[in-house]
Protein backbone atom coordinates (compact mmCIF):
# COMPACT_ATOMS: atom_id res chain seq x y z
CA UNK A 1 0.00 0.00 0.00
CA UNK A 2 1.40 3.50 -1.10
CA UNK A 3 2.56 5.57 1.87
CA UNK A 4 1.02 9.41 2.52
CA UNK A 5 4.39 11.55 2.30
CA UNK A 6 4.47 13.04 5.68
CA UNK A 7 5.66 16.67 4.59
CA UNK A 8 1.58 16.44 3.27
CA UNK A 9 0.36 14.88 6.19
CA UNK A 10 1.81 18.14 8.24
CA UNK A 11 0.82 20.67 5.77
CA UNK A 12 -2.85 18.92 6.08
CA UNK A 13 -2.47 19.40 9.79
CA UNK A 14 -1.62 23.18 9.73
CA UNK A 15 -4.39 23.91 7.38
CA UNK A 16 -7.32 22.48 9.34
CA UNK A 17 -5.84 23.50 12.55
CA UNK A 18 -4.73 27.52 10.85
CA UNK A 19 -8.59 27.19 9.49
CA UNK A 20 -10.04 26.74 13.24
CA UNK A 21 -7.97 29.65 14.64
CA UNK A 22 -9.50 31.65 11.88
CA UNK A 23 -12.90 30.82 12.38
CA UNK A 24 -12.57 31.04 16.23
CA UNK A 25 -11.24 34.48 16.37
CA UNK A 26 -13.11 35.58 13.52
CA UNK A 27 -16.42 34.72 15.56
CA UNK A 28 -14.62 35.21 19.30
CA UNK A 29 -15.63 32.80 20.34
CA UNK A 30 -15.13 32.95 24.45
CA UNK A 31 -17.01 29.38 25.18
CA UNK A 32 -20.47 28.33 25.89
CA UNK A 33 -22.34 31.51 27.72
CA UNK A 34 -24.20 31.13 30.97
CA UNK A 35 -27.50 32.85 29.66
CA UNK A 36 -27.35 30.25 26.35
CA UNK A 37 -27.10 27.27 28.34
CA UNK A 38 -29.39 28.28 30.78
CA UNK A 39 -31.77 29.19 28.27
CA UNK A 40 -31.38 25.79 26.22
CA UNK A 41 -31.81 23.47 29.88
CA UNK A 42 -34.87 25.52 30.79
CA UNK A 43 -36.45 24.36 27.46
CA UNK A 44 -35.54 21.14 27.61
CA UNK A 45 -36.70 20.81 30.84
CA UNK A 46 -40.20 22.04 29.41
CA UNK A 47 -40.66 18.90 27.22
CA UNK A 48 -41.32 16.54 30.09
CA UNK A 49 -37.85 14.73 29.79
CA UNK A 50 -35.29 13.79 32.46
CA UNK A 51 -32.22 13.42 29.85
CA UNK A 52 -31.60 16.95 28.90
CA UNK A 53 -29.09 15.63 26.17
CA UNK A 54 -32.11 13.81 24.44
CA UNK A 55 -34.79 16.67 25.16
CA UNK A 56 -32.73 18.67 23.06
CA UNK A 57 -31.67 17.05 19.97
CA UNK A 58 -35.17 14.91 19.68
CA UNK A 59 -37.20 17.97 20.46
CA UNK A 60 -35.50 21.88 20.53
CA UNK A 61 -33.16 20.69 18.01
CA UNK A 62 -34.63 18.14 15.86
CA UNK A 63 -34.22 19.74 12.63
CA UNK A 64 -30.73 18.45 13.03
CA UNK A 65 -31.47 15.06 13.71
CA UNK A 66 -33.47 14.59 11.25
CA UNK A 67 -31.09 15.77 8.98
CA UNK A 68 -28.54 13.28 10.27
CA UNK A 69 -30.96 10.30 9.47
CA UNK A 70 -31.73 11.34 6.17
CA UNK A 71 -27.41 11.15 6.07
CA UNK A 72 -27.72 8.02 7.51
CA UNK A 73 -30.15 6.74 5.02
CA UNK A 74 -28.00 7.83 2.05
CA UNK A 75 -25.11 6.30 3.62
CA UNK A 76 -26.94 2.81 3.50
CA UNK A 77 -28.21 3.74 0.19
CA UNK A 78 -24.89 4.34 -1.24
CA UNK A 79 -23.34 1.19 -0.10
CA UNK A 80 -26.18 -0.95 -1.69
CA UNK A 81 -26.05 0.60 -4.70
CA UNK A 82 -22.25 0.77 -4.92
CA UNK A 83 -21.95 -2.75 -3.93
CA UNK A 84 -24.57 -4.32 -6.24
CA UNK A 85 -23.29 -2.62 -9.34
CA UNK A 86 -19.90 -4.11 -8.94
CA UNK A 87 -18.91 -7.05 -9.78
CA UNK A 88 -18.19 -9.85 -7.67
CA UNK A 89 -14.15 -10.70 -6.56
CA UNK A 90 -13.63 -14.34 -6.12
CA UNK A 91 -15.38 -14.94 -2.78
CA UNK A 92 -13.56 -15.65 0.55
CA UNK A 93 -14.28 -18.78 2.36
CA UNK A 94 -15.33 -18.58 5.63
CA UNK A 95 -13.55 -19.74 9.13
CA UNK A 96 -16.06 -22.59 11.01
CA UNK A 97 -16.30 -21.55 14.42
CA UNK A 98 -16.94 -24.35 17.25
CA UNK A 99 -20.01 -24.92 18.58
CA UNK A 100 -19.68 -23.57 22.00
CA UNK A 101 -19.35 -19.83 20.18
CA UNK A 102 -22.67 -20.86 17.79
CA UNK A 103 -24.61 -21.73 21.43
CA UNK A 104 -23.06 -18.48 22.93
CA UNK A 105 -24.10 -16.07 20.11
CA UNK A 106 -27.65 -17.93 20.31
CA UNK A 107 -28.23 -17.29 23.95
CA UNK A 108 -26.43 -13.46 24.08
CA UNK A 109 -28.27 -12.15 21.25
CA UNK A 110 -31.44 -12.03 23.36
CA UNK A 111 -30.21 -10.38 25.97
CA UNK A 112 -28.38 -8.04 23.68
CA UNK A 113 -31.68 -6.98 22.32
CA UNK A 114 -33.07 -6.63 25.42
CA UNK A 115 -30.25 -4.38 26.76
CA UNK A 116 -31.26 -2.30 23.58
CA UNK A 117 -34.74 -1.87 23.77
CA UNK A 118 -34.25 -0.83 27.61
CA UNK A 119 -32.34 2.05 25.93
CA UNK A 120 -34.28 2.93 23.62
CA UNK A 121 -38.00 3.15 25.71
CA UNK A 122 -35.45 5.13 28.56
CA UNK A 123 -33.06 7.07 26.33
CA UNK A 124 -35.43 10.25 27.47
CA UNK A 125 -35.44 9.47 31.37
CA UNK A 126 -31.69 8.35 31.30
CA UNK A 127 -28.78 8.26 29.24
CA UNK A 128 -29.23 6.04 25.85
CA UNK A 129 -31.61 6.83 23.01
CA UNK A 130 -32.27 5.41 19.57
CA UNK A 131 -28.99 5.99 18.54
CA UNK A 132 -26.76 4.10 21.15
CA UNK A 133 -29.54 1.31 21.27
CA UNK A 134 -30.00 0.70 17.68
CA UNK A 135 -26.06 0.33 17.69
CA UNK A 136 -25.91 -1.98 20.56
CA UNK A 137 -28.68 -3.96 18.54
CA UNK A 138 -26.52 -3.89 15.36
CA UNK A 139 -23.77 -5.05 16.88
CA UNK A 140 -25.55 -8.36 18.58
CA UNK A 141 -26.96 -9.20 15.33
CA UNK A 142 -23.31 -8.89 13.81
CA UNK A 143 -21.43 -11.37 16.44
CA UNK A 144 -24.96 -13.72 15.70
CA UNK A 145 -23.94 -13.45 12.26
CA UNK A 146 -19.94 -13.77 12.79
CA UNK A 147 -20.80 -17.18 14.79
CA UNK A 148 -23.85 -18.62 12.21
CA UNK A 149 -22.89 -16.66 9.08
CA UNK A 150 -24.61 -14.22 7.41
CA UNK A 151 -26.91 -15.94 5.07
CA UNK A 152 -28.08 -17.80 7.91
CA UNK A 153 -29.38 -14.86 10.15
CA UNK A 154 -30.68 -13.17 6.87
CA UNK A 155 -32.84 -16.01 6.30
CA UNK A 156 -34.58 -16.00 9.61
CA UNK A 157 -35.98 -12.69 8.59
CA UNK A 158 -36.78 -12.97 4.64
CA UNK A 159 -35.02 -11.59 1.71
CA UNK A 160 -36.55 -8.08 1.53
CA UNK A 161 -38.30 -7.37 5.40
CA UNK A 162 -35.67 -5.91 6.95
CA UNK A 163 -34.96 -3.50 4.40
CA UNK A 164 -38.52 -2.45 4.48
CA UNK A 165 -38.57 -1.85 7.80
CA UNK A 166 -35.56 0.33 7.69
CA UNK A 167 -37.40 2.35 5.22
CA UNK A 168 -40.67 2.18 7.01
CA UNK A 169 -38.71 3.66 10.02
CA UNK A 170 -37.48 6.55 8.04
CA UNK A 171 -40.77 7.11 6.57
CA UNK A 172 -42.29 7.32 10.12
CA UNK A 173 -39.43 9.99 11.30
CA UNK A 174 -40.53 12.49 8.60
CA UNK A 175 -44.06 11.69 9.09
CA UNK A 176 -44.03 12.23 12.65
CA UNK A 177 -41.78 15.63 11.93
CA UNK A 178 -44.52 16.92 9.11
CA UNK A 179 -47.78 15.31 10.43
CA UNK A 180 -47.59 18.80 12.83
CA UNK A 181 -47.83 21.07 10.23
CA UNK A 182 -51.66 19.47 9.04
CA UNK A 183 -52.74 20.70 12.40
CA UNK A 184 -51.97 24.14 11.92
CA UNK A 185 -49.07 23.70 14.14
CA UNK A 186 -45.57 24.50 13.47
CA UNK A 187 -43.73 21.02 11.95
CA UNK A 188 -41.44 19.32 14.22
CA UNK A 189 -43.36 20.17 17.21
CA UNK A 190 -45.08 17.43 19.89
CA UNK A 191 -47.67 15.75 19.33
CA UNK A 192 -47.83 14.11 22.37
CA UNK A 193 -48.20 16.19 25.94
CA UNK A 194 -45.11 16.22 28.02
CA UNK A 195 -46.69 13.66 31.09
CA UNK A 196 -45.19 13.10 33.89
CA UNK A 197 -40.83 13.50 33.77
CA UNK A 198 -39.70 10.15 34.94
CA UNK A 199 -41.87 7.99 33.55
CA UNK A 200 -42.14 6.06 30.13
CA UNK A 201 -45.13 8.12 28.67
CA UNK A 202 -43.22 11.23 28.92
CA UNK A 203 -41.23 13.92 27.03
CA UNK A 204 -43.70 14.25 23.92
CA UNK A 205 -42.73 12.74 21.27
CA UNK A 206 -39.51 12.16 22.17
CA UNK A 207 -40.35 8.30 22.98
CA UNK A 208 -41.45 7.96 19.06
CA UNK A 209 -38.81 9.40 17.77
CA UNK A 210 -36.43 7.37 20.07
CA UNK A 211 -37.84 4.09 18.78
CA UNK A 212 -37.80 4.98 14.99
CA UNK A 213 -34.11 5.97 15.23
CA UNK A 214 -33.29 2.53 16.89
CA UNK A 215 -34.68 0.69 14.28
CA UNK A 216 -33.27 2.50 11.65
CA UNK A 217 -30.34 2.40 12.86
CA UNK A 218 -30.29 -1.25 13.71
CA UNK A 219 -31.26 -2.45 9.92
CA UNK A 220 -29.43 -0.19 8.44
CA UNK A 221 -25.99 -1.26 10.30
CA UNK A 222 -27.21 -4.71 9.69
CA UNK A 223 -27.91 -3.53 5.86
CA UNK A 224 -24.73 -2.40 5.60
CA UNK A 225 -22.81 -5.30 7.20
CA UNK A 226 -24.82 -7.73 4.86
CA UNK A 227 -24.37 -5.91 1.25
CA UNK A 228 -20.53 -6.30 2.10
CA UNK A 229 -20.72 -9.98 2.79
CA UNK A 230 -22.76 -10.39 -0.48
CA UNK A 231 -19.98 -8.63 -2.38
CA UNK A 232 -17.18 -9.79 -0.57
CA UNK A 233 -17.90 -13.41 0.99
CA UNK A 234 -18.81 -14.59 4.42
CA UNK A 235 -17.52 -12.81 7.42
Amino acid sequence: MRRTPLGLVLAAILFVTGFCVLILAEFGFQGPSEPASSAWIEAARETGAVNVVSAIYLNTRLFDTVLEVLVFAVAVLGVHFYLTTRGRPEPVESIPESSVVRIAANLLLPLILLVSIYIVLHGHISPGGGFSGGVIAGTGLLLTAIALGTRTVAARFGPHLLERLEWGALLGILLLAAIPALLARPPLSDLLPPGTPGRIASGGSILLYNGLIGVKVFIGSWVIVRHFVDHRGEI
